[in-house]
């Protein structure tokens, strides 16, 4: 297994993460049909149910293992009243509820088959004031958030697949490229406006505020539906040097070890991850993006090859400004067809230990991004995002072909995952989904899971927006 470019980018268009921007019952359905024609008429955008034109062309989740998720009305908002109105709606007829950004939960829980979708991607407004904020509407993918970004000389750190949605990467936390540098995506969230369950009400959300605090890693859908996001940008840099540095089979456990330790030697400027790809001798693949020039990335590279005693085959190579630099991540914007979970590593893994777990899976690779540096720099409690003082993530990722079935994409992974979590004890990344995550409450938020819980009940006291991994009280 070679990492090329395209194959990187199939594994950073999930890796940028993407939790459900919020989906949840509040009872068995109670029986009866609801009124759609009612919600319709008070709408100011369009419902669209099964069989209904432009229905099919908005209902697909991103991951295909779960296609066949067909909710019976899907609402196109147009703004937060819109929203409003949907969650009321749901409430009242104890339906099922979503709200869906750009659709990449993991395990399509921003899908419901039996719900109503709110579809946030029309209210996609992006706004750059004079003093460096940036007003997001939760509908914006990356990619335009980047190219708005851009055209006013800043930059916010994000993920790699364009495709995503600003609210699912925020409210789980938002690792990219420049985290290293810069921190995490809610780590520079400024404000909110959020409608909560409680009072059916659209809220402006200070930072400061405990719904403000739950909103920088608390998960999408626990609190109530984000509908726009304030963010602190930052200037963007006039020159990076991307690249991708493929290392031969049987050299996975040497590059692994090395990297480890090169990456958090680097500067902060710098950031890269790692794929170990399965097989009957693993090899390797390294990313990388400096917030600098050639020369210096050129030195890093022979850094790397020199620590682990392997020469890398170099592609990508490329100086470019920030724009551009998110382009080349972003890459191919299609759906995938994938099984995945992840473990946070508390501190660095031993390398033939880690390897080892993917000798012979031929389908399956580990992606280990370091959450070192600027992301380290924020206590685990000052947001909501726990991870904090630990190496890295792991996630465990089976591009499954489309003979396999998802209940067997998702064992193979969980046998990974399973054997990870006898050494990666840190818990797990939110944004990497996994329906079948063992004591996924306390692996997702960590020490802040009271006050996670606390909040939820605040906000969503009825359960309206409770789901399989939601933190809202369970209706009964």
């Amino acid at each position: 297994m070679t990492l090329s470019r395209r194959r990187l980018l199939q594994l950073s268009a999930v890796a940028a993460g993407a939790a459900a921007v919020g989906t949840g019952t509040v009872a068995e359905a109670a029986g009866r049909e609801p009124d759609w024609a009612a919600l319709r008429k008070r709408l100011h955008g369009a419902l669209l149910q099964r069989n209904q034109a432009g229905y099919e062309e908005i209902r697909p989740p991103f991951n295909l293992l779960y296609d066949d998720r067909c909710p019976p009305a899907i609402a196109r908002c147009t703004d937060a009243d819109d929203v409003r109105k949907c969650l009321e709606f749901a409430a009242v007829n104890t339906i099922k509820f979503a709200a869906r950004s750009g659709g990449h939960s993991y395990v399509a829980y921003s899908t419901p088959g039996d719900g109503l979708v709110a579809d946030l991607k029309l209210m996609n407004r992006v706004e750059v004031r004079r003093n460096g904020t940036a007003v997001v509407g939760a509908g914006a993918r990356l990619i335009d958030v980047y190219h708005a970004l851009a055209a006013e000389g800043r930059a916010l750190p994000g993920g790699t697949c364009g495709s995503v949605g600003i609210a699912g990467l925020t409210l789980g936390g938002g690792i990219g490229v420049l985290m290293r540098k810069y921190g995490l995506t809610c780590d520079h969230l400024d404000g909110a406006k959020v409608v909560t369950p409680r009072d059916f009400r659209v809220r402006s959300v200070d930072p400061g505020s405990d719904l403000g605090w739950a909103l920088t890693g608390g998960g999408g859908g626990n609190f109530g539906i984000t509908t726009e996001f304030t963010f602190r940008t930052v200037p963007a840099p006039p020159r990076v040097t991307v690249f991708v540095v493929n290392f031969p089979e049987g050299s996975g456990t040497d590059v692994y070890g090395a990297w480890q330790d090169w990456v958090t030697a680097a500067p902060r400027e710098f950031w890269s991850n790692i794929s170990v790809l399965g097989g009957p001798n693993p090899a390797a693949g390294v990313p990388g993006c400096l917030l600098g020039g050639e020369q210096q990335a050129r030195e890093l590279i022979a850094d790397l090859e020199r620590r682990a005693g392997v020469k890398g085959t170099v592609s990508g190579f490329q100086e470019m400004d920030y724009l551009g630099a998110m382009d080349f991540w972003s890459g191919s914007l299609g759906r995938r067809r994938f099984a995945a979970a992840s473990r946070v590593l508390a501190k660095k893994a031993d390398p033939a230990r880690l390897s080892a777990l993917v000798t012979g899976e031929t389908k399956i690779a580990l992606e280990i991004n370091p959450l070192d540096a600027a992301v380290s720099d924020v206590c685990p409690t000052e947001t909501a995002f726990a991870h904090r003082g630990v190496f890295g993530d792991v996630q465990v990722y089976l591009s499954a072909d489309p003979d396999v079935d998802r209940e067997t994409a998702k064992h193979e992974v969980n046998d990974v995952q399973a054997r990870l979590a006898e050494f990666a004890t840190g818990g797990a990344y939110v944004n990497y989904l996994n329906d079948d995550q063992k004591d996924w409450a306390t692996a997702y938020y960590g020490v802040n899971l009271p006050t996670l819980r606390a909040a939820a009940a605040k906000y969503d006291p009825s359960g309206v927006l409770a789901f399989e991994q939601g933190l809202s009280p369970r209706p009964v």
